[in-house]
């Protein structure tokens, strides 16, 4: 194992321990009732339970404030405080187990990556079957003292055929060649169209490229130019040069290359790859690639080089363990807002409902009395929770339990959080102290108060979903406009 595997697994271990110390050290937190203590998930739970308990509601008493109202306004209960260190203790103990995991995969990812394949020089890499695809390795080239001579890339070229293969194989595509770049054309003695020059065909190892000697006339793509070629016609000499392996039918070249002057280490590493390139070439028949087995008098030692990923790995979960944790409090945010468009949507339903059994002759705690009985029935039926009816059956059960109505008004405000609701306790608050006469005209006010602002709720409920098809429609507009100019385009 490398120096730099060794610090890096020692890092992850470190933090796995930190993180086995802090459940150490929290043995003995007691948890809520409503979070389970047992097993491995309750060591976790413990040592969140005293990040909280140390360090977050002793120094951070706002933000714990702030979130344990939240809690409260969702779900209305007399357990503030149990609610708020079970919101902290689940999320700081969810981002602990990602971490927790990542330090444990991690580990494992690093540990594999140490188990270094030592390759056999003779044996070497295997290669591809016949005209398969070509590889690369890296590999890491060793002395017998363990010191590293070298990173190197290894192409693993296909398994090659032997000259003699190749050489009856160009004699059979050679008789069939004239006919197979005929095109549309009854023979090459007679082309009107242009010629189907083919580069490669398969089921043969062939590279093909074409010169022509008249380029105006027929070029190498086998495209005919036969504007002005006179009657008699013009004789065109075209030639396929056939490359495969070392194998070559026709090439020309005039190339004057001079190397340039190399580094000790360039110098090595350009002699180690002609000894790769050798070793290559010597074993291209054979069914694995050789490697060489000694540089410069010393024994080489190949092993892969295996790029490790394991603190990539490691950064992302801890990246992930700490987002999560800010997640949830966007995520209670987020409730809070679907809450209050929630109760704002109901406030029209329950003034109309409150207009409508007040001028039936019903005093105020009997409607609030059948709002509620009518809400547990549709609960019954299973129709879901609404905020509003939940924050009047709160209400209802605190006068049945002898609260003031006044009181109970005013805690039903405050639990609201919200205009609209503020706005009704007022002149609930108002009709206790002055009497019932004025209440009903009021109440009809309102009414026609909080269906106006319904309609602007819908309003811009619309604005948003218009806003939010813009793209699409971009997107729609861009299709279209493609479609009406490629062939505007195309016919030129």
């Amino acid at each position: 194992m490398s120096m730099d595997l060794y610090i890096k697994t020692g890092f992850y271990a470190l933090i796995l321990i930190a993180i086995m110390v802090l459940c150490f050290i929290a043995r003995y937190e007691e948890l809520p009732e409503s979070i389970d203590d047992t097993g491995i998930s309750g060591h976790i739970y413990r040592a969140a339970c005293f990040i909280y308990s140390r360090f977050i509601r002793r120094k951070r008493t706002l933000e714990v404030s702030k979130i344990k109202s939240d809690l409260s306004t969702l779900t209305p209960t007399n357990k503030g405080e149990e609610q708020a260190a079970e919101y902290y203790i689940k999320k700081i103990g969810l981002s602990i187990i990602i971490i927790a995991a990542g330090c444990i995969m991690a580990i494992f990812l690093a540990m594999k990556n140490t188990q270094e394949k030592v390759i056999d020089s003779k044996t070497g890499l295997p290669r591809s079957s016949y005209g398969g695809a070509t590889s690369s390795q890296s590999l890491v080239a060793e002395n017998k003292d363990g010191d590293t001579i070298g990173t190197y890339n290894v192409t693993v070229e296909a398994r090659k055929y032997t000259d003699k293969e190749l050489t009856d194989m160009q004699k059979d595509l050679a008789a069939r060649m004239d006919k197979i770049i005929l095109g549309n054309n009854k023979s090459l003695d007679e082309v009107h169209n242009d010629l189907n020059l083919v580069s490669s065909i398969e089921g043969y190892p062939f590279k093909i490229q074409w010169t022509s000697d008249q380029y105006r006339v027929l070029g190498f793509t086998g495209q005919v130019r036969n504007d002005e070629v006179p009657d008699a016609g013009i004789a065109v000499n075209l030639t396929a040069k056939y490359t495969a392996q070392d194998l070559t039918f026709e090439q020309k070249f005039s190339v004057m290359v001079y190397p340039r002057i190399l580094t000790d280490e360039e110098a090595r590493d350009a002699y180690m790859k002609d000894l790769i390139k050798t070793n290559s070439d010597d074993s291209s028949t054979g069914v694995y690639q050789t490697l060489p087995d000694s540089f410069n008098d010393q024994h080489i030692i190949w092993k892969k080089n295996i790029q490790d990923n394991s603190m990539l790995l490691m950064i992302m979960v801890l990246i992930i363990g700490v987002l999560i944790y800010f997640i949830k409090d966007e995520q209670l945010k987020t409730n809070i807002k679907d809450r209050e468009e929630e109760m704002i949507k109901d406030y029209s339903q329950i003034i109309s409902k409150l207009v409508l059994y007040l001028g039936a002759g019903m005093t105020l705690r009997g409607i609030f009395e059948k709002l509620c009985i009518d809400y547990e029935k549709s609960l019954q039926r299973g129709l879901p929770k609404r905020y509003a009816y939940e924050e009047i059956r709160v209400m209802v059960n605190e006068l049945r339990a002898g609260e003031s109505e006044s009181r109970a008004y005013e805690m039903f405000g405050l639990r609201c959080r919200s205009q609209p609701y503020t706005r009704l306790v007022n002149l609930l608050s108002q009709n206790l102290r002055k009497g019932n006469s004025s209440l009903l005209p009021l109440l009809k006010q309102e009414a026609a108060k909080a269906s106006e602002e319904r309609l602007n709720i819908a309003r811009k409920a619309g604005e948003k979903v218009t806003t939010k098809l813009l793209a699409p429609m971009m997107l729609m507009l861009g299709i279209v406009m493609v479609i009406i100019m490629y062939p505007a385009f195309t016919s030129f």
